[in-house]
């Protein structure tokens, strides 16, 4: 009986060990980068501190701790959002996307959007969020799932919608 009972701690332990996660390749404080294409600004990041960490399966990410990204539309700030987390992927298929979680806020001058996820989708210039999103403007507010949007918020796309609006916070365009 003894052999047995030791022999079940030694797999536990191995699949521990297994299981956790390489170390980072680097650690910073005070995280700061942007992104540029043709030499015109398209978004910045900034942390508090971050980890780059390498994965072959989804590409080179940059884990960082209370981010804030800006991103810039014709040389303005479009939105400012911020989260207790976020991740830069700095290789792969999702290359300059970044991806927000926990306490996800977005504001800008069309409004805020509250949510746990989001992802900024970098080669197609919009926001993305497959969780409950809340959108406001004014006193109106907006819920649904699977967002779509632009980052001034002017187009947002949802699934599952409740809402509240009142005319004096929405613009018709006729």
């Amino acid at each position: 009986m003894l052999l047995c009972s030791t022999f079940v701690l030694g797999c536990e332990r191995e699949e521990e060990n297994q299981s956790a996660a390489p170390p980072p390749i680097q650690q910073l404080h005070s995280f700061s980068t942007q992104h540029t294409e043709e030499g015109v600004l398209k978004w910045t990041l900034v942390g508090e501190t971050s980890e780059l960490r390498e994965s072959k399966a989804i590409g080179n990410r940059i884990i960082v701790q209370n981010p804030k990204v800006q991103i810039f539309e014709e040389g303005k700030v479009s939105i400012t959002l911020t989260s207790k987390k976020g991740i830069l992927f700095s290789t792969g298929s999702k290359r300059n996307n970044v991806y927000l979680e926990g306490e996800v806020v977005g504001v800008n001058n069309n409004g805020s959007l509250y949510t746990e996820e989001l992802e900024w989708r970098n080669k197609e210039d919009t926001l993305y969020s497959p969780t409950e999103v809340k959108v406001v403007r004014g006193d109106s507010t907006w819920y649904g799932i699977e967002m779509t949007a632009n980052p001034n918020l002017e187009t947002v796309k949802m699934s599952n919608n409740r809402f509240r609006l009142y005319p004096k916070d929405e613009e018709i365009n006729e």
